[in-house]
Parts: structure tokens; C-alpha cells; sequence
């Protein structure tokens, strides 16, 4: 009975830790998150949600290239100029 409790308590505790890990981490700049599905700005077909980073920037910081027209999308689904020049 007590490992039952000691192992809800840890779940119920992790959860609160994840919950508040994504309320305060930043959903901009090159640290972000973004859990939504992406589209090329472009043509409007949307990008694998697994991808095969073309630059060192786009694995680091994430980012795709879309099949269809070539544009480079960063991860927070935005054209940047740095990607395209």
C-alpha cells in the first residue's frame, strides 16, 4: 500500500514538473517549441513531421525544406531571411 502511494504521488508530482516545464518554456526564438503541424508558407502543402535537416542550423535549431518548392521553414513556421539567401 505505501509503494502505491509513493508511486501515485511521483506521477501526480511529474506531471505537475511537465506541466509547468511547458507553461514557462519559451514558444519563440531558437529555443522554442512547436507541436503544431507545419505548412509551407509557399505552396501550403504540409512539410513530414520527421525530418532530414538540410543545414547545421536546421539541426540545430530545427527547421524544414519543403519537397514541393524548396522553401527553407523554420519550426516556428516562419520564411526566414538567414534560411533563404
Amino acid at each position: 500500500m505505501e509503494l502505491l502511494i509513493i508511486t501515485l504521488a511521483t506521477i501526480i508530482f511529474g506531471l505537475l514538473v511537465l506541466k509547468l516545464f511547458l507553461k514557462v518554456w519559451p514558444k519563440t526564438g531558437k529555443f522554442g517549441i512547436n507541436l503544431d503541424e507545419v505548412v509551407c508558407p509557399q505552396c501550403e502543402r504540409p512539410v513530414p513531421g520527421v525530418r532530414k535537416p538540410e543545414s547545421i542550423q536546421q539541426a540545430l535549431y530545427g527547421g524544414w525544406t519543403c519537397k514541393n518548392c524548396g522553401t527553407k521553414i523554420d519550426k516556428l513556421k516562419k520564411v526566414p531571411d538567414l534560411f533563404n539567401n
